[in-house]
């Protein structure tokens, strides 16, 4: 058995191992920076340029005679290199590949891995060792969420007050949705724009495009703590330390939930200018804008807002949302970037074909499905299966590798509409590297598996004999990952009890139960 994830699309294995020697060299007509070894006339690892081959398709070949790589650019080849890594489980102090012969090329286009910063700060360093980990597994795509009501995690020259104000909170809720409980500590923390320079260079090293996500015109309320007057009324609120409307509710707040004012022509240039700065820290084609649970309650009352929906004939303030995300469309086209945004800005009908919707909801959604089916993109995010700030006993193992678009209403004649999928990692209630490298972990390996390998190559009970085999490496890099009586629950009763747990009273009961469990080499 290979010890490899995700699987690949063919592969046949041979008889014997290959073995880098001492003063192993490399012949390669492909320009790779990361590869760190000398060139020589009796190369152990040839790389080969094939013009034939796909971006990030590669072929490889270990027999005696070495391994033999052959790719058309940068992206295969290191791939080709990332399988000869876990074959050979370089990561161990290892030197053993097995002879192979591998095809192999990714299902889908966008795999990706969300890291929300706006509820919890991480910084460089682990923002890095995210990417490293994407890179091993063939997963492509960052999506960075650095802006929502509780923290502004970005620089803006034009409008310093955003980090100055708006990434520092008094507090944070802690303890799960349903509870008031808050810890009193500050929490703070931005990056820089020489930060985010830094660190999309290093992922594109490692075949990685960061989207960043900016969310208009909801979850804007660290940055209307900055700029006040960017709201329909100009009211002076703190950064919201609570998540969820359980302590706004409890202490009468009304107004928590407000978004970005749409009758203001001085806002539309207000978020352009956010994002002709970001734009210029970010080269990937798609830039994401959020869209997604707006609250127009205070639309109805504004006098801006209802201004401009009597001069538009709209017939409801939710046309105010989509006119936004329109002019956003138009403004990015001419970036040479397209849209993305939550499944919501479908609500409305009339929405530029150009947008890509990200599904989330975990309720059907028939927008969404009638977009996909006549030409629309859509990134899937399912709750049901991608949804890693979970607990286990909600979005299990399995519940992950068992994903498949049909059952959310894509037709097979319209699948090359799907862009990808992607997890999500929301951080509420995520305040360590050592949870999040929890969560992520085993379900990122699922993840990079449904979205490399053909639907009809996938096995759950083979992925899992991988996956045992794969464990190894979780020690020697270092990573905290998830035991099987944690990640594939077999109890429904104890997974019962672990959700109410996470929802009132101890969102970290799964974290502490594993760390017992590898205590006791229970894994």
């Amino acid at each position: 058995m290979l010890n490899l994830i995700p699987k690949p699309q063919s592969c046949k294995e041979g008889n014997g191992t290959f073995t880098f020697g001492k003063n192993a060299a490399v012949y390669t007509e492909i320009e790779l920076p990361l590869l760190n070894m000398p060139t020589g006339d009796d190369p152990a690892l040839r790389i080969i340029k094939d013009d034939t081959l796909g971006r990030e398709e590669y072929s490889l070949k270990v027999d005696g005679d070495g391994v033999l790589i052959k790719a058309s650019c940068a992206n295969g080849a290191y791939y080709a290199l990332q399988s000869v890594r876990m074959l050979g489980r370089f990561d161990e102090g290892k030197n053993e590949i097995p002879f192979v012969e591998i095809f192999d090329r990714p299902q889908y286009g966008w795999r990706g891995v969300s890291l929300d910063e706006a509820r919890h700060f991480f910084g460089k360093t682990y923002v890095k060792k995210l990417i490293g980990e994407m890179f091993r597994l063939k997963l492509n795509v960052l999506h960075w969420h650095l802006s929502d009501d509780s923290g502004w995690r970005i620089e803006i020259k034009k409008y310093p007050l955003l980090t100055e104000v708006g990434s520092k909170r008094a507090y944070t809720q802690i303890d799960g949705w349903s509870t008031d409980h808050i810890d009193g500590k500050p929490h703070s923390g931005f990056y820089t724009q020489e930060d985010i320079k830094e660190i999309v260079a290093y992922a594109a090293q490692r075949c990685v495009s960061i989207i960043p996500e900016i969310d208009v015109p909801a979850h804007f309320a660290a940055g209307l703590a900055a700029y006040p007057q960017m709201a329909c009324r100009n009211l002076q609120r703190d950064v919201m330390g609570f998540f969820g409307d359980k302590i706004p509710f409890a202490k009468g707040m009304k107004d928590w939930n407000r978004p970005l004012c749409m009758g203001k022509e001085e806002v539309f240039g207000f978020i352009t200018d956010i994002y002709d700065e970001i734009c210029e820290l970010f080269p990937f084609e798609y830039f994401h804008i959020g869209g997604d649970e707006c609250d127009v309650t205070e639309w109805k009352t504004c006098p801006d807002c209802q201004r401009v929906m009597k001069e538009k004939g709209f017939k409801n303030e939710r046309q105010l949302q989509l006119m936004l995300t329109d002019r956003l469309c138009k403004y990015f086209k001419e970036k040479g970037k397209s849209v993305v945004g939550w499944n919501e800005i479908l609500r409305e009908d009339g929405i530029d074909k150009s947008a890509v919707a990200q599904y989330w909801e975990q309720k059907r959604d028939r927008k969404v499905e009638r977009h996909v089916n006549s030409g629309g993109r859509i990134i899937m995010s399912n709750h049901q299966s991608f949804y890693f700030d979970h607990p286990y006993s909600i979005r299990t193992l399995k519940a992950t590798y068992s994903f498949s678009p049909y059952r959310y209403g894509v037709n097979k004649a319209n699948i090359g509409n799907v862009l990808g999928i992607e997890a999500e990692m929301w951080t509420e209630w995520i305040a360590t590297e050592e949870k999040l490298d929890f969560m992520y972990h085993p379900r990122m390996e699922a993840l990079s598996e449904v979205a490399w390998t053909d639907e009809k190559h996938r096995n759950f009970k083979d992925f899992v004999a991988r996956l045992d085999s794969y464990k190894s490496i979780y020690k020697a890099l270092g990573i905290n990952y998830a035991v099987d009586k944690i990640s594939m629950p077999k109890n429904p009763l104890r997974s019962a009890k672990i959700t109410k747990l996470f929802y009132n009273g101890d969102t970290d009961f799964e974290l502490k139960q594993n760390e017992m469990l590898y205590e006791k080499g229970n894994r």
